[in-house]
């Protein structure tokens, strides 16, 4: 059987001798001690080249990776101070085994990186490590930075410049703070992130692009944000601007559909407790109330209600698209809208702004849009009207999606990962770091070492 006490150590390596290694009673804690062997004549001052002289040592002390389970690693070097003979210029021998800037080893972390490659937090590649926050930050800051400046020299070779972007925002603290991306859609990488969605923060991304790296922008997808389209606008006149598929669809269920279902609805609820406060006042009249009113106006509540409930379940299927719902489903849906004019008016609308996100002709588009917003300001429905009204003069970027098929869909989906990223943080105090660690994780290499995991 082989005793700690028994092994002998002999290490020897750049200038340094280990001889002396020592562990714990509680055997938490282990340290492998050098020294310093190298030769005072080989030194030279780093200013002036000339002879130096030892005049004091010290101690630097290294955290490394165990070696054995739930036990610290620590390397103590005992190194020397130096001053030149000519210039009186003072310094101390380096150790190669130090990781720059911190006082952890190299192995260390190489260990770290390998663990914040796998998605862990800072906070828990701490707990596993024993390292600093600070120290595990600042690795994974240098390590992000190192992967995107390798990523822009790799396309400044191959003189690559976006021709189709995206820009999207997203919250990244409570309280309605906000943040926003632009994503390259043919690369899938993420070029900029930057907090804000005013005007003011979105100028950060003109400033902050190389020159002449967007000449070759052709068209950018886009919600209908003012800030986003008046600033490409002034800043790159010759892109297009495409209004996004998703933002339109999703904002004509909200401000429509969900206006106009809400409105029908209320008015069932209403019919319901008119009718309810109707018998209860008969109810109170006496016993000669004719049984047969009282039971008509029972049997009218309880339709009232079964209708309100069908028209708050409703939401769903006035969103999807009909070819996807069940025949069930389908039929139900008509039964409801025969009942119900103005919705199915909104109804029938949506499908047609469906169909027009369809056209590849900019000519049918144009017409088919404008065909569009006036049959909605006819319509007389004051949802319906108020939502024509606030698009119609976005006719250019809605007609636009005709030529240039693009999307913020990349963009929303990358959102999600964001949204991962945060979690596992647990947020994040540092916004500067966290929009390094959105550019890093939408690199290539890096969404498909996610992709070979899952």
């Amino acid at each position: 059987m082989l005793h700690e006490k028994d092994i002998t150590i002999q290490i020897k390596s750049q200038g340094y001798e280990c001889k002396t290694w020592m562990m714990n009673q509680e055997r938490t804690e282990s340290v492998l001690m050098f020294e310093s062997r190298r030769a005072t004549s080989e030194m030279k001052c780093p200013a002036c080249g000339e002879k130096v002289h030892i005049y004091r040592s010290g101690n630097i002390n290294l955290r490394d990776m165990p070696v054995w389970v739930e036990c610290k690693q620590e390397l103590c070097f005992v190194v020397h101070r130096y001053r030149c003979t000519k210039c009186r210029k003072c310094f101390t021998e380096d150790v190669p085994f130090k990781y720059p800037g911190t006082r952890i080893t190299n192995r260390a972390a190489s260990w770290v990186r390998e663990l914040l490659r796998g998605r862990l937090p800072i906070k828990a590649v701490q707990e596993i490590t024993g390292i600093h926050w600070d120290t595990i930050h600042r690795i994974h800051e240098e390590m992000m930075e190192d992967a995107l400046k390798s990523r822009a020299r790799a396309l400044e070779e191959k003189d690559y410049k976006p021709v189709r972007l995206a820009v999207d925002e997203f919250a990244i603290h409570k309280g309605h703070t906000y943040a926003t991306c632009v994503m390259d859609l043919d690369t899938g990488e993420v070029i900029w992130a930057g907090k804000g969605r005013s005007m003011d923060d979105f100028k950060h991304f003109f400033e902050d692009m190389p020159k002449d790296y967007l000449t070759e922008v052709v068209a950018v997808a886009m919600d209908m944000n003012a800030s986003y389209n008046r600033l490409f606008a002034e800043k790159l006149p010759k892109a297009v601007i495409v209004y996004d598929r998703y933002h339109m669809q999703a904002q004509y269920g909200k401000e429509v559909l969900g206006a106009v279902r809400l409105k029908e609805a209320r008015k069932h609820q209403q019919e319901a407790k008119e009718a309810k406060e109707a018998r209860e006042a008969l109810e109170k009249a006496g016993s000669h109330v004719n049984p047969e009113q009282k039971r008509q106006l029972k049997e009218k509540a309880k339709t009232q209600k079964q209708k309100y409930a069908e028209l708050k379940k409703l939401r769903w299927p006035l969103l999807t698209n009909k070819a996807r719902l069940s025949n069930e489903k389908a039929q139900h849906l008509e039964e409801i809208l025969l009942e119900h004019s103005d919705l199915a008016v909104c109804y029938a609308m949506k499908e047609d702004l469906c169909k027009l996100f369809e056209l590849r002709d900019p000519l049918a588009a144009q017409a088919g849009w404008q065909k569009w917003f006036d049959a909605a300001e006819a319509s007389g429905i004051p949802a319906l009207v108020k939502f024509a009204e606030l698009k119609k003069p976005r006719l250019d970027g809605l007609v636009a999606h005709a030529k240039y098929q693009i999307s913020t869909g990349k963009l929303e989906g990358f959102n999600n990962k964001i949204k991962v990223a945060k979690r596992i943080g647990y947020g994040y105090r540092d916004d500067e770091y966290f929009f390094t660690l959105i550019r890093y994780l939408a690199l290539p290499f890096v969404r498909s070492e996610s992709l070979n995991k899952t």
